[in-house]
């Protein structure tokens, strides 16, 4: 048996704030994250982290599902947060600062993403000098 893992791009170097997700196509497939059996685990880990900038660099990250059912077919902000407006938000609503100088790099588990469709990672806030946000979305599994 082994542990694989699977690397799901989810936004790369965005250096300015999005808009929400519109359309079915916007995002990314989740089924990007299977392994094994083909099927996606229901907990995996978001990565954050700055792939440019300077200065006291800091961002918001909100995280989408998208659930293609024609009875539903609608995006949803992932999470539980308590206020409405941060719902979805990463770091609990908080701003994710440097871990280091001119660096960040910031993890938070995301639960039942296979339930979904597509993930969609917007920034919603974005400081710093030139700075650029990467998100990725992780999986994990033994393999046979």
């Amino acid at each position: 048996m082994s542990i694989q893992h699977k690397v799901l791009t989810v936004l790369s170097s965005r250096d300015a704030t999005s808009s929400a997700p519109s359309g079915s196509s916007a995002g990314v497939e989740v089924q990007g994250l299977a392994i094994g059996n083909g099927n996606v685990p229901d907990h995996v880990s978001c990565l954050v982290l700055s792939s440019a900038g300077s200065g006291t660099m800091s961002c918001s990250v909100k995280l989408f599902g998208y659930v293609a059912d024609a009875a539903i077919a609608d995006w949803f902000p992932l999470g539980v947060a308590s206020a409405d407006a941060n719902r979805g938000l990463l770091n609990e609503g908080n701003s994710i600062g440097e871990s280091e100088a001119d660096k960040i790099r910031f993890s938070e588990a995301v639960n039942y993403i296979g339930h979904f469709d597509r993930v969609y990672a917007q920034i919603t806030a974005i400081g710093g000098s030139s700075t650029a946000i990467s998100v990725f979305l992780v999986s994990e599994s033994v393999v046979d």
